[in-house]
């Protein structure tokens, strides 16, 4: 793995379309761009050579939390912008964490974070983390006022956000020029624990409906299957990564906590919270796949999403692929999930642009339609504004 100065963590936003791109991602990206080059500048490297890393470049259908554990390890600098999304999410506080998990020593950690204001909130909220971040701005009122986000934004304060920019690449050389050899190994980002200040309460599930290698149709070939449908990796040209992991990294990187459930048992978690259902065209084509796809449609609920996921690169899909789509379309259909409920990917780039929003939707739909249960017992009566009898 190639060293980088610096890692750039910030809390990641919805997406309310499939083309869109939240502020908070377009413009850390920018910085991310701008910072790279000032740094490659202050240490004489080609523009071209990466100096640093943020999680928009790990290749997509590919295991984030791996990625990232390995990147992180030959980090020097972590930089970390600051928002109220930040602390509220639970993906860049473990981020965070797994840097920090290289150093016994604390204090350690901390010299080698460099805090960022990104986006301002209420001075009473996390002192010490506004405070630090504070510092990179000394002397300049917009920083403090706007955060670095509005300044990149906005042309009127171009002069400063460029200083404030140059002052960050020349810390970042700083410290990584203290950085320890060999860089010390962090924790993976599953393996630490950083609860975010005000945590969702909902719990996005992942579902998986898929044939393993036990039970494959005959003459389906066996390499995107493995021991259990979870295991089902539908584009074999890419990454050997299970697409229901995949969607699930998605989710937490959103601020959703995520489980996979893929056997039948579990399925009625799906009412427990915001449900994506995973279904691979494939299993009506086992000897229960019709069967089990029809007493899904019985629960699954009302808010969840249903995603059939086929790959149109596949020399099997053309032969029988496209029909079983329209085998479990129609199966589902008529055991009473409605067909606008149902949506179909054949492309591994379409399914990477569109699973933000589709996640975002979910939990959309789920705030919408869940049912609100109320404490159980007698209402109490509402007095009357008269002051008479209740009617």
């Amino acid at each position: 793995m190639a060293r980088n100065y610096f890692y750039l963590s910030y809390g990641h936003s919805v997406r309310l379309r499939a083309d869109d791109r939240p502020d908070s991602d377009h413009w850390a990206g920018q910085l991310f761009t701008e910072l790279s080059a000032e740094v490659a500048r202050l240490v004489g490297a080609d523009r071209r050579t990466q100096v640093g890393y943020y999680d928009n470049l790990v290749q997509p259908l590919t295991d984030w939390k791996a990625a990232l554990a390995d990147v992180l390890s030959s980090t020097d600098v972590f930089v970390a912008l600051y928002s109220p999304g930040y602390f509220n999410k639970s993906w860049p506080l473990r981020e965070r964490a797994s840097f920090a998990s290289r150093y016994a020593d604390p204090a350690m950690a901390d010299h080698f974070l460099v805090p960022v204001l990104w986006v301002p909130w209420p001075p009473w909220e996390h002192e010490t983390e506004r405070s630090s971040a504070l510092r990179l701005g000394s002397g300049i009122p917009e920083y403090a006022d706007e955060g670095l986000q509005a300044m990149s934004r906005l042309a009127l304060y171009r002069k400063q956000y460029r200083t404030v920019v140059r002052r960050l690449a020349y810390r970042i050389v700083t410290l990584a020029a203290e950085a320890p050899r060999p860089a010390p190994l962090a924790v993976a980002i599953d393996e630490v624990t950083a609860e975010p200040t005000a945590p969702t309460e909902i719990l996005f599930t992942v579902a998986v409906l898929a044939p393993q290698r036990a039970d494959l149709p005959g003459g389906r070939a066996e390499d995107p299957y493995g021991n259990a449908p979870r295991s089902w990796t539908p584009y074999r040209d890419l990454h050997q990564f299970p697409i229901a992991e995949y969607v699930a990294n998605v989710a937490e990187r959103l601020g959703q906590p995520a489980r996979i459930v893929d056997r039948p048992a579990d399925l009625g978690v799906l009412d427990q919270g915001a449900a994506l259902v995973l279904i691979d065209p494939w299993l009506a084509a086992t000897g229960d796949g019709l069967a089990r796809l029809t007493g899904l449609a019985g629960q699954i609920p009302e808010w969840a999403t249903v995603l059939l996921v086929a790959d149109r690169t596949d020399p099997e899909y053309a032969a029988r692929g496209t029909a079983l789509h329209a085998t479990v379309a129609d199966t589902l259909a008529a055991a009473g999930i409605a067909r606008n409920r149902i949506t179909l990917l054949r492309d591994a780039d379409r399914l990477v642009e569109r699973m933000p929003s589709i996640i975002d939707q979910a939990c959309t739909a789920y705030r919408r339609h869940a049912p609100v249960f109320l404490p159980k017992g007698a209402d109490t009566p509402l007095p009357r504004i008269d002051g008479g009898p209740d009617a």
